[in-house]
């Protein structure tokens, strides 16, 4: 039995041998705002198949609806890491927030949907002009609504905006709330359930290639870089798995995401899932930037970021460097 004396100095080796760990980067675990959307497939297989303990790290997952409030978690400090498109990086980008993407994961050109009111387009897709639309503000949702009326010869000021959470815009259709709503899945195929005849998704081009992405913060990223590349290496290990594994990697999205096979089995072709960093990414955030400008969704006295300052490759480039554009550095 120990003595008081010999109690009191094992007590001190232990707080010492934990200060070590943490010294070493084997404590502090990530908290990762992960969005409840079949886009985050990855982040689900890593944590079912045990590939997050596979590379030593125990990250906990935190469930947001929308990239946009993963983000929000993300510069205000409630997570290490967040999943995002890139809409609402850009937008904390011009804020100044000390964040960076690391890495996207995923590519979608055909997630986000533009669901109806039969009643309001009774005439054409002109008929949406002074119509009632719902929208996720700061997200792909909004920069999609704009595209989406553009391209059918309609100023995005000529109809009523009505911005919402993404969990609100299926019922707001389905009561008559709004016209239409720009959404991505599952909300648009949970719209369609809700409204059932009375509306539709209006059919498009695939007008945005919409990615997926990690970001972390800047604090996190420095302090803790081992961390942040086993959360990495999980992704790819996880992505692998997707492809050698396609029916039990749709079961697993059916199950997290909550929608049924049906719906998975339709979207699963337009899923790209690959651990990159393409400098198509960068172009695409500089043509939003200058429709957040355009449309005065940002300062007009702001000057545009440097995005590239808020992209760090160098933990994809520990486990994958050829998936790396030369652009970044």
């Amino acid at each position: 039995m120990f003595s008081r004396l010999r109690l009191a100095r094992f007590s001190s080796v232990l707080f010492c041998a934990f200060m070590g760990l943490s010294s070493l980067g084997w404590a502090n675990e990530p908290r990762i705002a992960v969005s409840k959307s079949p886009l985050s497939l990855p982040f689900f297989v890593a944590k079912e198949k045990n590939l997050f303990a596979k590379h030593k790290v125990e990250p906990v997952l935190i469930e947001c609806l929308g990239g946009n409030r993963c983000v929000k978690e993300l510069t205000e400090g409630r997570v290490d890491m967040a999943t995002s498109s890139e809409l609402p990086f850009m937008f904390a980008v011009f804020q100044g927030k000390p964040i960076s993407l690391v890495a996207t994961f995923n590519t979608n050109k055909d997630d986000m949907k533009f669901v109806v009111r039969k009643a309001a387009v009774k005439i054409g897709t002109k008929g949406l002009v002074g119509k009632r639309i719902g929208y996720v503000e700061k997200a792909s949702s909004h920069y999609y609504m704009d595209l989406f009326l553009l391209y059918n010869g309609i100023d995005p000021k000529t109809i009523v905006p009505v911005a919402m959470g993404a969990d609100a815009l299926a019922g707001a259709l389905a009561s008559g709330e709004v016209d239409a709503i720009s959404v991505w899945e599952p909300w648009g195929k949970i719209a369609l359930n809700q409204g059932g005849a009375d509306v539709a998704v209006l059919d498009s081009p695939k007008l945005y290639s919409q990615t997926f992405n990690l970001l972390i913060s800047n604090e996190y990223r420095l302090a803790q870089i081992r961390k942040s590349t086993a959360v990495l290496s999980a992704l790819e290990d996880a992505i692998q798995f997707i492809k050698k594994n396609p029916d039990e990697a749709k079961s697993i999205m059916g199950r997290n995401v909550g929608i049924d096979a049906d719906t998975v089995k339709a979207a699963w072709p337009t899923y790209q899932f690959e651990l990159t960093l393409q400098q198509s990414l960068l172009s695409t955030v500089q043509g939003q930037a200058r429709w957040a400008r355009r449309e005065g969704h940002v300062g007009a006295a702001l000057p545009e970021p440097e995005f590239l300052n808020f992209v760090d490759s160098g933990l994809l480039r520990k486990i994958k460097p050829n998936a790396v554009d030369f652009v970044y550095p």
